[in-house]
């Protein structure tokens, strides 16, 4: 009897981020003081104008979150079970603003998504930028997405979760603000408050984004098509009022109490959520705005990146728990790094067990390399949450300004074209982080390529494809770190051109280098009957000075950790230079010039094979085993 096929009930959910809305942008100010018009220094006719749907070094104006939002309606219609919206609705420069003025921007935007979707529920949570605001009055806000009892808990610690009792599905909504380097979050939310900028920087006047939208908020949500209303346990959704109840999740509220201690309140309730999540057979989607980990694109942070990341306890502390409950937990859905990237969670043994998924920002600024705007649709199965595809939108913002028309258009999908998944699940994406192995890799250049949504300006080997690995399969930063050292000591090693198959010893590779090239040349000098006296002395002295400029090349690879080939191949090329005019008049012109562009060939050729599958699953064995970053570099050397 053949075995029944389970067919999954299909269904659609979008996934949006960092919005970051820019009330003081104007088309009239200057890219390099935020699009902001500055009164005290004329914009004179050389400035650069910034566009009508945003500018790479700026933040998000009114008109490029109205094109998001009616790209999304007019792409998916009400074919949409829900909404994620992972935080930072506010501008970077939102700190600046009085209170009344943040809770505005933010209830203009959340009018803009009600009116938008006004059958479907949007998930929010809070961001870093959204984090002084009154907890209350969001929960006020947004309580017609909501049902009470996570009103109630939100409104103790900006937390919640949304429980169904049509499905398997349950949707916890963290507040990572807790999580995070700030040690003055907690403090009350006035004095952590600052005014609005001085009067040389004022609203655009007749811009994309005036005083006429500031006024009216829309709570109507009557006539629900999609089934997510949750109140009252209509359509079948429940919220976890047990838990309200038993007063997990504590008095959170950000104006009152310690940091630690509101973090320890919301760590207590993520637990219990999820215990009992396992005992009831659920699934689990995790949403987020800080991601745990490091950051992919900030090369050369080997700790937590300043006040905007976890914790190392409480890093430690979350992946404990994703290991632990991996069972149960189908997706985790982040933000914040205004970058298109995803995570892989190991168990003890190495095992793939969880995945993280980083969706790239609505905002176009980013402090290091920018991005264009993107947003995402995922492919569900509406009962076990199973994550079957998603759909990466996208705006060329260059090419939008110059047109003045927003054309928001597919860039990939995951499980087809673009990666060719077999199916989204914490192996398949091991498996892709597997090819990440050199820049030239196919998998890896359209990672690459996605990972600013396609405005990459410089390309990424050595180092910085390193980084992107070690942060996407080391979430743990102690392991994070290990794994660069460890990485950049193998890159350094492999790059030691054929020396590195010659012996184990990292001296004698070397001691080889510096030496076999002028042994090889005194040796066919003598071999000769030809040679005059003064050919003798030039090329005697030739051949140490080939040896001795190849170790130095090396040695200054070696310093920038074997970046790639094009320091090899500049080092070989300053040899051959140099050594020239020692040798231009001896009769093995020729047999030094073939010697010598061997070596620089093969040190061009030979980076193509560093970092190669093997090294990186043994980079993954040496923190599972043990291995010693001395013995994997020599490991490396041999292979």
């Amino acid at each position: 009897m053949d075995a029944i096929r389970y067919f999954p009930v299909v269904g659609y959910f979008w996934h949006i981020t960092d919005l970051h809305l820019d009330t003081y942008y104007t088309t009239k100010g200057d890219i390099f003081r935020s699009c902001w018009l500055n009164e005290h220094h004329s914009n004179t006719a050389s400035a650069k104008r910034p566009g009508p749907y945003g500018d790479y070094m700026c933040d998000s104006p009114w008109s490029l979150l109205e094109s998001a939002t009616q790209a999304m309606k007019s792409k998916q219609g009400d074919n949409v079970e829900f909404v994620l919206w992972t935080g930072d609705g506010l501008s970077h420069s939102a700190k600046r603003m009085h209170e009344t003025k943040r809770l505005d921007v933010l209830r203009n935007i959340t009018e803009l998504m009600s009116r938008t979707f006004p059958s479907q529920f949007v998930f929010p949570v809070l961001g870093h930028e959204d984090g002084s605001a009154n907890f209350e009055q969001l929960g006020d806000l947004w309580r017609h997405w909501l049902p009470l009892e996570a009103v109630q808990t939100f409104e103790k610690g900006g937390y919640y979760t949304i429980e169904q009792t049509k499905s398997r599905l349950r949707i916890i909504a963290l507040n990572t603000n807790y999580m995070r380097h700030d040690a003055k979050y907690s403090q009350s939310h006035s004095s952590a408050v600052k005014q609005r900028p001085d009067g040389s920087y004022h609203y655009p006047a007749g811009g994309h984004y005036g005083d006429h939208h500031m006024g009216k908020h829309y709570h109507s949500r009557e006539g629900s098509s999609s089934g997510y209303l949750y109140s009252d346990r209509r359509n079948g959704y429940s919220s976890s009022s047990n838990l309200a109840d038993s007063g997990i999740g504590g008095h959170a509220s950000a104006l009152s109490g310690s940091s630690s201690h509101e973090s320890e309140k919301q760590w207590e309730w993520l637990e219990e959520v999820l215990a009992k999540s396992s005992r009831n057979k659920e699934t689990v989607y995790i949403v987020g705005h800080i991601p745990p980990g490091s950051d992919e694109r900030h090369i050369g942070h080997t700790v937590p990146f300043g006040h905007s990341s976890f914790t190392e306890k409480n890093n430690v502390r979350y992946l404990r728990l994703v290991k632990r409950y991996s069972s149960i937990i189908q997706g985790q859905f982040f933000g914040h790094l205004h970058s298109d990237s995803f995570r892989v969670v190991y168990n003890e043994v190495g095992k793939p067990v969880s995945w993280m998924m980083i969706a790239p920002s609505i905002s176009p600024r980013r402090s290091s390399e920018s991005n264009n705007p993107a947003m995402r649709l995922y492919k569900f199965d509406t009962d076990t949450g199973q994550v079957l595809d998603y759909t990466q939108y996208y705006l060329d913002l260059e090419q939008a300004n110059k047109l003045e028309e927003a054309v928001w258009q597919p860039e990939y999908n995951l499980t087809t074209y673009y990666y060719g998944l077999s199916e989204v699940s914490s192996l398949a994406l091991h498996n892709l982080a597997d090819h990440f192995n050199n820049a030239d890799d196919a998998q890896f250049m359209k990672y690459y390529r996605a990972n600013s949504v396609r405005h990459a300006t410089s390309t990424c080997e050595g180092v910085c494809l390193l980084n992107h690995y070690c942060a996407i399969t080391r979430l743990d930063y102690r392991e994070f770190r290990s794994c660069l050292e460890t990485a950049a000591k193998a890159l350094a090693s492999k790059n030691a051109s054929p020396a590195g198959l010659l012996g184990p010893s990292f001296a004698l590779n070397r001691l080889l280098i510096a030496t076999v090239p002028a042994a090889l040349l005194l040796l066919s000098l003598f071999a000769s009957s030809t040679i005059s006296s003064l050919e003798v002395v030039r090329i005697a002295f030739a051949g140490p000075c080939i040896g001795l400029l190849r170790s130095v090349a090396f040695i200054v690879s070696c310093w920038r950790f074997a970046a790639g080939c094009w320091m090899m191949a500049i080092g070989h090329a300053t040899l051959l230079l140099a050594c020239i005019g020692a040798i231009r008049d001896a009769a093995f012109v020729p047999l030094v010039s073939a010697f010598s562009c061997t070596f620089l060939c093969l040190a061009q050729r030979w980076p193509a094979k560093v970092g190669s599958t093997g090294m990186m699953r043994q980079l993954r064995a040496s923190t599972v085993n043990g291995m010693n970053e001395k013995d994997t570099c020599i490991a490396f050397s041999l292979k």
